[in-house]
């Protein structure tokens, strides 16, 4: 056996054992995602974390053979695109210019389709996804710009203020902290708005504080809210607890004036 067959024969079981105390323990848990936050926002990635090739790679080659993240599983549109956008379309003009990162099969695109919006842009790491966005949603498809690459270095070839309204959905806690520039590059090319909806109680990813890591891009945070059970439930204001239990939706604008 070689040296490092034998390092992970000793290593895993001690490393389940600790990961399955922390996890099963509510109070563990909880100060366990507070770290890895307050870790995360400041670019590190704990312990417990996917490393970072796991963590690009699992989108990359997502509905490929042996992938555990199939794209068919992003077609159904659910409440949460409704109420994501529910607060910013009243202040973006169908002309608007839209960026998504993250894009997947297009449902989120495909919704502001549906509303008339026709300037839209998405970026996704995954060719499978594009793919079956192609037959999914044809028109989404071939009337947007689609961007196939991994966002954080995509970005950097976008135009400053190219976007009105840039947003992503489940996507920044996929984001390794070593790729932390990428919140930079949201408020560069975003000229007014930036919209997320991600979970800060995720164990297997990277939660960071979002507020601060966009709000420190020149924004200031006019509406959040959780998303709990289909939204069946929006406790606000709410608790730092029910940030750990369930998805966020966040907005973020550039200049505050018309809202103060």
């Amino acid at each position: 056996m070689t040296f490092k067959k034998c390092l992970k024969k000793i290593f895993f079981p001690v490393h389940r054992k600790i990961y399955n105390t922390i996890f099963t323990n509510k109070k563990f848990r909880h100060i366990y995602l507070k770290l890895v936050t307050f870790l995360a926002t400041y670019g590190i990635s704990a312990f417990f974390s996917p490393s970072v090739i796991y963590a690009r790679e699992r989108w990359q080659k997502q509905g490929t053979a042996g992938s555990l993240v199939n794209p068919e599983t992003y077609i159904k549109e659910d409440n949460s695109i409704t109420e994501l956008f529910k607060d910013v379309l009243a202040y973006v003009d169908k002309s608007s210019p839209i960026l998504e990162i993250g894009c997947n099969v297009g449902r989120a695109l495909n919704y502001l389709y549906g509303h008339g919006y026709r300037n839209l842009t998405g970026i996704e790491i995954g060719k499978e996804a594009v793919e079956l966005m192609k037959t999914t949603f044809p028109e989404v498809y071939h009337n947007s710009k689609i961007i196939i690459g991994d966002a954080p270095e995509v970005i950097k070839e976008l135009d400053i203020n190219g976007y009105d309204l840039v947003f992503c959905h489940s996507v920044l806690v996929n984001i390794h902290p070593r790729y932390n520039h990428l919140f930079k590059e949201m408020g560069r090319v975003s000229k007014k708005f930036i919209l997320t909806l991600e979970n800060g109680g995720t164990c297997t990813a990277y939660p960071r504080n979002f507020k601060k890591m966009i709000e420190r891009q020149g924004y200031k945070m006019i509406v959040s809210k959780v998303f709990s059970g289909g939204c069946s439930s929006l406790p606000v204001p709410f608790e730092e607890k029910h940030i750990y239990k369930n998805n966020t939706i966040r907005l973020f604008v550039k200049d505050i004036s018309p809202y103060s």
